[in-house]
């Protein structure tokens, strides 16, 4: 027997991550939702086989359908379809941590593998706790993020992530604690860079001190805020978060889940400014979307006192090191490295991101402009002078706008972001921001 609503309709049966769900009679002449049903490179289409730029998520590093990266799966379904990393090993589980370890800094020591980011920051708190309790100071169970920081769905990751999800879901975990986040468009503090970074230490400090200096387990930021709307932290920030972590004792976990292995326009952000992490998250551009894998990589010293005269880690997922998983990955930092295309999303994103302001920097309804790589943003405004926000309605004009132009983008919370493969050509390129360009402009 199939249900059916109380208006008699049949209902729709998917629920859809971070989308709202319409009402069943708005599905009664299709689906409300683009869908794909094939993609090549840069390039997603639809069922009218109406062709996209796909720069919908920071996943896809080395574009849709890369023939080497499906010739990599085939032949690591056909030889080892499945193995476990639980007290066993394949060929591939140990090559790839190693050369994460070598491309994210090389002070690292090993990497443990799960499924999604969330589970890769679940895995860095659960270290983070173990690391105290083996160094003999088990009070240190507390944790301290950013406002706007997105760190995870799960009940860890989530709790250290300050959007409104925590709300959602009643109580999380307890002894999590916000600190200001210098977000040089909407700052917390009125005044020039240097003072809003001073500020956001300061506030980091007195968070620390509220929460307790000895009961801090670690300290979680993304170099680049990413869901809430790519907002790159100056590094001098950064670099003082080091200093007070290290002033406290507290370890310092860098989640790089979108920014890392090329995104940011480099293999890490925090190797490119100089901070050495004590744990560091890795994600999205690790398969390219091929296969659900991320990586959780710990520093020398913690692997010392863990791990380093034997232990358990008593914590992990089935999937954990799937050998497919590992085959897409080593097939995609091939195509990262031989390519060059870290460099090319440093030098491709500047130029993008200099078009853009050129571009939109005077439009009435665009408030700021902002990236790093190839993570771009179009943050718009109703009004220049008080940087009100734009209305929901605004969203829903431009993504169709948008879409007419042949770009799939994200609008969320009055910011238009752009993840674009890290393959892009020069000529897409410019095809991606002239159609962008071309449909704000369209906006009244």
């Amino acid at each position: 027997m199939t249900y059916m609503t109380e208006d008699g309709t049949k209902p729709y049966p998917l629920l859809h991550p971070f989308t709202y769900m319409p009402e069943p009679s708005a599905f009664d002449s299709g689906s409300p939702y683009i869908r794909l049903c094939r993609a090549q490179g840069c390039w997603a289409y639809d069922e009218q086989n109406q062709a996209y730029l796909y720069a919908t998520t920071g996943a896809t590093s080395v574009g849709l359908g890369h023939p080497r990266v499906l010739e990599a799966i085939a032949k690591q379904y056909a030889a080892l379809s499945f193995a476990s990393t639980c007290a066993q090993s394949h060929p591939l589980a140990v090559p790839l941590a190693e050369r994460l370890v070598r491309l994210c800094g090389g002070h690292y020591a090993k990497a443990f593998y799960s499924a999604d980011g969330s589970g890769a920051v679940e895995s860095a708190m659960r270290l983070a706790r173990q690391y105290w309790i083996a160094a003999g100071q088990p009070k240190r169970t507390k944790f301290v993020s950013l406002e706007g920081g997105y760190h995870g769905t799960t009940f860890g990751s989530g709790s250290v992530t300050h959007l409104g999800i925590r709300e959602m879901f009643g109580p999380g975990l307890p002894g999590c604690y916000n600190a200001a986040a210098p977000n040089l468009y909407r700052p917390p503090v009125e005044g020039k860079p240097e003072w809003i970074v001073s500020f956001c230490l300061d506030h980091l400090e007195e968070t620390i001190f509220e929460a307790g200096p000895d009961e801090v387990a670690a300290v979680l930021l993304e170099p680049v805020q990413g869901v809430n709307g790519i907002i790159p932290l100056p590094r001098e920030y950064l670099a003082g978060v080091r200093e007070l972590t290290r002033k406290y004792g507290i370890l310092l976990v860098m989640d790089e889940i979108g920014t890392g292995l090329g995104r940011a326009g480099h293999w890490t952000v925090s190797q490119h400014f100089g901070i050495q992490p004590d744990l560091l998250t890795v994600s999205k551009g690790l398969t390219g979307g091929y296969f659900p894998l991320t990586a959780t990589l710990l520093s020398a010293e913690m692997d010392r006192l863990l791990f380093g005269r034997g232990g358990f880690f008593l914590h992990g997922v089935t999937l954990s090191g799937h050998p497919v998983g590992c085959a897409a990955a080593m097939a995609v930092l091939d195509i990262l490295e031989e390519e060059g295309l870290v460099e090319h999303s440093r030098h491709e994103g500047d130029t993008m991101l200099s078009e853009l302001k050129s571009g939109l920097g005077d439009h009435p309804f665009v408030g700021d402009i902002r990236g790093m790589g190839m993570m771009l943003a179009i943050e718009f405004v109703a009004c220049k002078e008080s940087k009100q926000p734009v209305d929901d309605t605004f969203g829903l004009r431009l993504s169709k706008l948008l879409r007419e132009a042949g770009v799939l983008g994200s609008f969320l919370s009055g910011v238009l972001t752009l993840y674009p493969p890290l393959t892009l050509s020069q000529d897409e390129a410019r095809q991606l921001t002239n159609a962008v360009i071309g449909a704000v402009s369209r906006l009244s």
